[in-house]
């Protein structure tokens, strides 16, 4: 299984690049959020993707889809958004069009109407989405399911989530406004899934 590509960009196109690593070309296919990251990315270049693998299965055969994400944190968001009944990784690179902060907030808040902004998303699909992954989000939003051996202290707490923000597409002038607006409430959350929770919380107050 394929995790992790870095190499020569030999062709790229609207919705994916093919890859040359080890003397072979890897078709990956990108998000939209993923795409204009790497905007500026030409052939020729080097790029460096971190990598969701699928076998899509049809009656003739069983093709390998590769989808490219810049940071584990983006893939693992996909990952759980995937799991929604009938999206499949193609529909939800196709879907991802938002940078992922924007997707992640509209599921914690409920936005249906935000949802629906994404290619292949109606209302009742944006609303099985929430259902489906508003108690996930923020912990997808981390990236990964963890089991500590103690607590976090509060100051490592405040850094995950920050580093989550930042990965998530998050300017750090806006992070630190987003933090200086929670004041002494980011300092009473015991991880820093709770803080993303009343940062997006509040944002939804203020709206």
């Amino acid at each position: 299984m394929i995790s992790y590509l870095r190499g020569k960009v030999l062709k790229k196109s609207r919705d994916g690049l093919v890859v040359e690593a080890g003397g072979v070309g890897y078709e990956v296919l990108l998000p939209g959020a993923v795409a204009a990251q790497l905007a500026e990315t030409v052939p020729g270049g080097e790029v460096a993707l971190v990598i969701s693998y699928h076998l899509l299965a049809t009656p003739s055969r069983i093709t390998p889809l590769l989808v490219g994400f810049v940071n584990d944190v983006e893939r693992e968001f996909f990952e759980h958004f995937i799991t929604v009944s009938g999206i499949g990784p193609k529909a939800a690179a196709r879907a991802l069009t938002l940078p992922f902060a924007r997707v992640a907030q509209a599921i914690l808040e409920g936005d249906v109407a935000a949802l629906t902004l994404l290619p292949g998303v109606g209302r009742k699909r944006a609303e099985e989405i929430i259902h489906q992954l508003k108690d996930k989000v923020a912990a997808a939003a981390l990236g990964r399911e963890r089991a500590e051996v103690g607590p976090p202290s509060r100051v490592e707490v405040l850094r995950e989530a920050e580093a989550v923000l930042e990965q998530l597409g998050y300017g750090k002038a806006e992070i630190a406004a987003m933090m200086e607006g929670l004041g002494e409430a980011a300092r009473e959350c015991e991880t820093a899934e709770e803080v993303l929770a009343r940062l997006y919380a509040r944002q939804r107050e203020t709206s």
